[in-house]
Parts: C-alpha cells; sequence; structure tokens
C-alpha cells in the first residue's frame, strides 16, 4: 500500500478528521504509483462485460483467401460467409468503447475518431487505408494486389492530422486528411498528386479531374474554393452559387454499414441484412459496402476487428492507449 491512514484515529479525533481520514484513503486507493498506468475505458468495458476469449470465424492466424478450385472455395461463397480474412501487422489498440487504434501509422490518437477507411474502387477491387497505409485488395479473392506507405514520401508531411475520407474511381483514389489531400494511381500505388489544406475550408464538395472544390470559410454560405490535386494550388474562389451548380461529383464514396452489438458478450459485429449478422469480432469498426460483379456474386461487407480471442491481457500499458489486440484482422462477409 502506498499510504493507510488509520480509519480508527485516537479518542481525541472526531468529526472533520475522521471524514478527511477516510478521503486520504479513498485518494491513495484510486491515484496510480509512479510507472502504473491509469484504469482503462477499454479494459473496464471487457471486464464489466465479462469477456472471456472466443475462437470465431474470423479468428484463424493464416490468410483466408476465396480463390477458384480452393479447399473451402465452395463455402466462401455462400450469403452470411466469411468471404476472405487477412491478418493485420503492426500493434492495434482497443480503446474508449473498443474502437480500434493502429499506433504505428502516423495518426494521433484521438478518442470516437478512427484513421481507418475502405472504399470501393471499381475493377480494381476495395482500397483498404489505415491513415497512411494503403492496400489494394481484390474484393472477389482476398489477394493483396499492392502496398503503399505514405510514410515513405518525403512531400506527405501531414499524416498526423488523421485520414478523414476515402474518394475513388476505376483509375485513382483520392484521400482527404485532415490538413491536406493525397492523390494515388488505383493500378499500382503510385502517389500522383498531394494538395496541402488551404486555411478555412469545411467540407468536401466535388471532385473533377485534378480539381478539388471546398466549402469555404462556415461563416460565408455559398463560398467555395477550388485546389488543384497535382500542386496544391488554389485555382480560385468565389463566395456566390450552390453545390448543385458544381461540375464533377464526389467520385466513389463509401457506403457504410453500421456495427451493432450481439447478445453473448462484449463483441460487436457487422450488420449484413435483415436479421443477419457477420462473425463475432471485438472492436468491430464496419467499413464499407462493396459490390462484387464478378460472375454475378452479391454484395458483401468489409470490415475491421480484433479477433474475440485476440486480447491476451487486460492490464493497461503506459505507453499507449487501450489494451493491446494481437489478432487483427481484415475481413469481408458475403451479404447478398
Amino acid at each position: 500500500m502506498r499510504c493507510m491512514p488509520s480509519l480508527f484515529p485516537s479518542p481525541g479525533v472526531r468529526g472533520a478528521a475522521v471524514a478527511a481520514a477516510v478521503l486520504a484513503v479513498s485518494a491513495c486507493t484510486v491515484t496510480p504509483g509512479p510507472g502504473e498506468p491509469a484504469p482503462d475505458p477499454a479494459a473496464d468495458h471487457l471486464r464489466e462485460a465479462g469477456y472471456t476469449p472466443t475462437a470465431s470465424a474470423i479468428s484463424p492466424d493464416e490468410h483466408l483467401l476465396c480463390t477458384a478450385g480452393a479447399e473451402r472455395s465452395p463455402d466462401c461463397e455462400g450469403t452470411g460467409q466469411v468471404r476472405w480474412s487477412l491478418p493485420l501487422e503492426g500493434e492495434y489498440r482497443l480503446t474508449g468503447n473498443l474502437l480500434m487504434h493502429h499506433i504505428d501509422t502516423g495518426a494521433q490518437y484521438h478518442d470516437n475518431f478512427t484513421t481507418f477507411h475502405a472504399v470501393e474502387a471499381g475493377r480494381r477491387g476495395v482500397l483498404y487505408a489505415e491513415n497512411a497505409l494503403l492496400r489494394m485488395i481484390d474484393a472477389d479473392t482476398g489477394r493483396v494486389r499492392w502496398t503503399t506507405d505514405l510514410r515513405q514520401d518525403p512531400d506527405v508531411d501531414f499524416l498526423h492530422s488523421g485520414l478523414r475520407s476515402l474518394h475513388a474511381d476505376t483509375d485513382r483514389i483520392v484521400l482527404r486528411y485532415g490538413d491536406g489531400f493525397v492523390q494515388v494511381d488505383a493500378e499500382d500505388g503510385a502517389v500522383s498528386g498531394i494538395a496541402p489544406m488551404p486555411p478555412c475550408t469545411g467540407a468536401l464538395a466535388a471532385i473533377d479531374g485534378d480539381q478539388v472544390v471546398l466549402e469555404h470559410c462556415h461563416d460565408h454560405e455559398g463560398s467555395y474554393l477550388a485546389l488543384d490535386l497535382a500542386t496544391g494550388r488554389t485555382l480560385w474562389e468565389f463566395r456566390e452559387g450552390d453545390e448543385a451548380d458544381l461540375s464533377g461529383g464526389r467520385l466513389h464514396t463509401p457506403s457504410r454499414v453500421f456495427a451493432t452489438e450481439v447478445d453473448e458478450g462484449p463483441t460487436s459485429a457487422v450488420e449484413a441484412g435483415s436479421g443477419w449478422h457477420g462473425p463475432a469480432g471485438l472492436g468491430t469498426i464496419a467499413l464499407t459496402g462493396v459490390g462484387v460483379t464478378i460472375e454475378g456474386r452479391g454484395d458483401m461487407a468489409v470490415a475491421l476487428a480484433c479477433a474475440p480471442d485476440g486480447v491476451p491481457s487486460l492490464e493497461a500499458e503506459p505507453h499507449a492507449p487501450g489494451v493491446r489486440c494481437a489478432e487483427p484482422r481484415l475481413y469481408a462477409v458475403n451479404i447478398d
């Protein structure tokens, strides 16, 4: 014990002194000692829910692919089945209300904010981004086509601001960070444009070629500003007009598939259709709905989760928030 005032004061000690002693005991029991991590909300959440390690369909360590003629090919194509599952590398943490955070990708930690995103990229597949780390995945089989680590590009100096959204077509992907835009080629992941965010900008209004149109100052309604994605140069700005009058669109944006609670424990699952839920996984972040048209197959939900048997310890660690997830998974579930 670090300090333990007596709860049984001497006969001369009364009233306020007794209350002070009780308060001192309370303070000593909740204040962490030197080098001791503070209680963590994620660990408390799991303890209160009675967490016990339980395997699910996303638990296997190996890559689960859905390749033609492979052993699991017939089973992976049915509605409700895990189509593919990829183990992920790096240190992932379950934070707050069981949100996933990757401390190795250059994004600052913000509670209730995720830097994981995915978007359908036409025939290229699905682009999955962990802030700085990008992967293009064959949506039909789960094979990784290419990877790009934006931390290797010295001109992308705003990764710490966090990835906010993805926008894609068949040829390119536009990544919006808190402090700028990056454009990459959908074929091989090569960076083709970097545009730092100008001051006083709001929501993304449109993308037309290499031109990105943003709402300008929040107190100037109807004001827009256009950036050149290739150079970062401001092309024009004006205060009259309406978003509906702007040329171009927002490319393809994620179709959200929301997460919900399941009854049997402290896990959440992908809501993948009426009355059906995906495999259990801790801290599930539902990323996007993906349309797969190869050979007439239907849609799927792509999600990030920690396998429900993937938390080795509920003890908090001082170097990072939350508890460590040893079995992070990116997976897809057939929903139609």
